[in-house]
This record gives structure tokens, C-alpha cells and sequence, in this order.
């Protein structure tokens, strides 16, 4: 009997133990699992934000220790439930620096962080990283900046010259020397991208008379492009020199227009005439292709009379008289000279604030294929 006694105390102590250990189970609350950064659904089941940049990598490539900064623009996401606030950016390096989106990004909304690079002085291997903090997931997290910093090899030789902005050029003034009237001449425009970024060419400004042919619409750094500038005489035509000018608008930030001049001279083509015609030509001939009017008092207006004869076939015509100085004041009894005929060309030299000898020219432009540019030269000596 007491056996059995015995046993059923040991009985119920034991479940009374077993549910004492159960009870005490079910009022222990349950440890909430930590959030792994790469378990991006269970993250927003929490309600957060998740900054996610859609690449951490950013390769510059070759970059010229002498071209100035560069940086890149990495761009990320809010791909959680809540709006997500980067709160620092923080750098390892004095060279890099970096600048981000400083608002609350709401989610399916997108932000950057731009880092920045100063190569100057830094030549080698580049490879630097930021760490960015945020207050979503993962708060924390590396971009990366990579490259190679070379140093500036490039020396103005006879290609490029001189430097305008950072783009080298071999000149700004373009010379067309010699542009026939039934023809056009052609140049290029040669720039080399000092810079470590793209230099982008927005427009071009020219004459209607200019032909400009780009082959890209950026200059990648440390690269050079040519444009080809074709040039045709303007209408209405005009024979002899001509000055025009070309814009090039860019995103160059230390010079974003270049100006570049023309120069040309048009001159007739007497090539399309046959051996009858020039036969038939008119021709020119001067009593003196130089005058001297000797001493002259100062505030005097002496005059120079030349004497042009057309001993050709047709009519000789004068197309444009050009002046050294607007101290010569040309003028003709007419400019068109027929067959057999004589015209005067009379030049008024008025002298103001000088005094000895002087010199002065004037050109005439005619369609005398033999004799279609002609310098005359006017002396004198002014005295006191």
C-alpha cells in the first residue's frame, strides 16, 4: 500500500514539473530573427527603406594627372516601403570627394552620390572607396572609384599650339589664300580634349557660304577631332580678301565659344576660258605702277592720277581697288574700260598726324587673266 502511495506522488510531481516547464514555454516571448541585408523581401515586410545603387562600381579608365577633376554620379533606389535619407558620405582619402541627394527619397524614387576625383599630383593606380550611411537598409555600404592616373605627356608641338580652354588647337585663323570664283578650298579644324571630361560641340555658327563637317558631337579626353571647314566665295561675289568668322559653342566651362577667323581671297578662274577667248581678252596697261609726289607740306591733300589703258579685245573691267591705309582715297572716271580706251584713276592722299617719308599701296582687281592683280605704290615725303 504504501508502494503505491509512493509511486502516484512520484506521478503527479513529475507532471506537475512537465506542466510548470509548458506554461512557462508558452509566456516566454519569441527572439525576432536578425535581418540579413541580402534578404531584401523580409526587410520590407519590416516597413524600411532600402537604398539600392543600381552598380558600386565606376571604372574612369585612363585619366590625365594634369586634366583637372573627375567624378561620376552613381545612382540608387528607394526599393523599400518607407521614404530613406542618406545622412553622410565619408572618404578615405584628402583626393576624393563627394556630394548626394540631401532630401528624403520616397519609395520607387531615385537619388546619387557623386564622387569626385583630383588626379593632380596622384599618378599610378586609382581605387578608392566611399561609405555611405543611411537611415534604411543596409545603413551602411562601399561604392568605388577605379582608374589609372597618368602623367600629362602632351606637349604643344606643331599639331596643336596653343590652348583655348582646355581644347589645344593649331590656330584660330583659317586661311583660304587663293578660292576660285567657280570653286571652293578646305581646311581642318584640329582639337585635342586636354581635359578628363567629354567636350561636347552643341552648334556651330557659320556663314551660309561655310560648309562645316563634324565627325562626332563630343571630343572624348585626352583625344583629338577634326572638323573639316569647307569654304565657296559668297554671293553676291566679291573678288579679293574677305574676312568672316565661325562660332563652335561647347560645355567647355573655361571657354565654352570658340571663335575661329576666316581669311580668304577669291580670285577668278581663267581656266574655263578657251584659247579663243583669251585671245579676246581685255589687257591692261599703266603709264607708271608707281608714283612719287615727293615733299609735300603736312595737312596738304596731294593727289596721284594714274592712267589705265585697255589695249585688249573686250572690255576691261575694273572689279574692286584695295587700299592700304584710309589716308588713300581712290576713285575712277569709270570701271568699266572699253576696247582702245583710257580711264584715269585719280588717289587723294590726305596727311594728318605724320611726317618724312611714307609708302602706301593700293591693289586692283581686274578680269585681265594676264594681269588680274595689280599693287600700285604711292610715295611721298611730308614735311613740317
Amino acid at each position: 500500500m504504501i508502494k503505491k502511495i509512493s509511486l502516484f506522488i512520484l506521478i503527479l510531481a513529475n507532471f506537475q514539473i512537465a506542466a510548470l516547464a509548458q506554461s512557462k514555454k508558452k509566456n516566454t516571448p519569441a527572439k525576432t530573427p536578425a535581418i540579413k541585408v541580402e534578404d531584401k523581401n523580409n526587410v520590407i515586410s519590416q516597413g524600411l527603406g532600402i537604398l539600392q545603387f543600381i552598380y558600386t562600381n565606376y571604372n574612369f579608365g585612363n585619366i590625365n594627372e594634369k586634366g583637372g577633376l573627375v567624378y561620376h554620379d552613381f545612382k540608387f533606389i528607394n526599393v523599400g516601403k518607407e521614404p530613406i535619407r542618406i545622412t553622410d558620405v565619408t572618404t578615405t582619402c584628402g583626393c576624393t570627394q563627394s556630394n548626394w541627394t540631401r532630401k528624403y527619397v520616397n519609395p520607387g524614387d531615385t537619388g546619387t552620390v557623386r564622387a569626385t576625383f583630383d588626379p593632380n599630383g596622384r599618378q599610378g593606380k586609382l581605387d578608392k572607396s566611399l561609405t555611405v550611411f543611411s537611415d534604411g537598409s543596409p545603413n551602411s555600404q562601399f561604392i568605388t572609384i577605379k582608374g589609372h592616373v597618368y602623367a600629362s605627356k602632351f606637349n604643344f608641338s606643331d599639331t596643336y599650339k596653343y590652348q583655348y580652354g582646355n581644347l589645344a588647337i593649331k590656330t584660330n585663323s583659317l586661311s583660304f589664300p587663293a578660292v576660285k570664283n567657280t570653286s571652293y578650298d578646305s581646311v581642318d579644324i584640329g582639337f585635342f580634349n586636354l581635359s578628363n571630361k567629354k567636350i561636347f560641340i552643341y552648334k556651330v555658327d557659320a556663314p551660309n557660304n561655310v560648309m562645316i563637317t563634324q565627325p562626332y558631337d563630343n571630343i572624348p579626353p585626352n583625344t583629338d577631332m577634326k572638323i573639316k571647314v569647307r569654304y565657296y566665295p559668297r554671293q553676291p561675289l566679291e573678288y579679293g580678301p574677305t574676312k568672316q568668322e565661325i562660332k563652335i559653342y561647347t560645355n567647355d566651362d573655361s571657354l565654352p565659344t570658340k571663335i575661329f577667323y576666316i581669311n580668304a581671297n577669291i580670285v577668278e578662274d581663267f581656266n574655263v576660258m578657251d584659247k579663243n577667248q583669251l585671245k579676246k581678252s581685255p589687257k591692261m596697261v599703266l603709264n607708271s605702277s608707281e608714283i612719287d609726289l615727293g615733299n609735300v607740306p603736312l595737312f596738304n591733300t596731294p593727289t596721284a592720277k594714274f592712267t589705265i589703258t585697255n589695249k585688249g579685245k573686250t572690255d576691261l573691267i575694273i572689279r574692286r581697288v584695295i587700299r592700304s591705309c584710309n589716308c588713300l582715297n581712290p576713285s575712277f572716271t569709270q570701271m568699266v574700260v572699253p576696247k582702245g580706251k583710257t580711264v584715269e584713276l585719280n588717289v587723294l592722299y590726305t596727311l594728318t598726324n605724320m611726317a618724312g617719308p611714307d609708302t602706301k599701296t593700293l591693289k586692283l582687281i581686274t578680269n585681265d587673266p594676264h594681269n588680274s592683280e595689280l599693287t600700285l605704290t604711292v610715295k611721298i615725303n611730308v614735311t613740317e
